[in-house]
């Protein structure tokens, strides 16, 4: 299957958590973007399309926590796909460094232009 994506994936492996109904569950992220996340959960635990849900990144060596809305776009298992709904501008930057340091890119994608919702 070739997928088209409106944003670079790069492999992240970070511990993370997602909040689901105000409940805590440890996460490991597979990869991230500016977009969004694919992360791995266990024990599984059953997120219905759509449902909104918040990851907290904690950055290593750094005080730096990245609070992110998302909605789950799918789920496989223990693997979770979540979009980014429209996080702060703060953390979306530190997302994009993030992305940026780990792909070597020239950063093609425009965070601000991510942020304001599609015609």
């Amino acid at each position: 299957m070739n997928e088209r994506r409106r944003a670079n994936r790069v492999d992240f492996d970070g511990e993370a958590t997602l909040v689901f109904q105000q409940d805590n569950h440890p996460v490991s992220l597979d990869d991230i973007s500016v977009m969004g996340a694919r992360l791995n959960i266990s024990p599984p635990l059953t997120l219905p399309a759509g449902s909104p849900v918040i990851l907290t990144i904690t950055l290593e060596d750094s005080d730096i926590t990245l609070i992110l809305p998302a909605k789950v776009q799918r789920q496989q298992d223990q693997d979770i796909g979540i979009m980014f709904d429209r996080p702060c501008v703060d953390d979306m930057q530190h997302l994009r460094r993030i992305v940026m340091l780990h792909q070597g890119d020239d950063g093609e994608d425009d965070p601000a232009t991510l942020l304001t919702p599609e015609a």
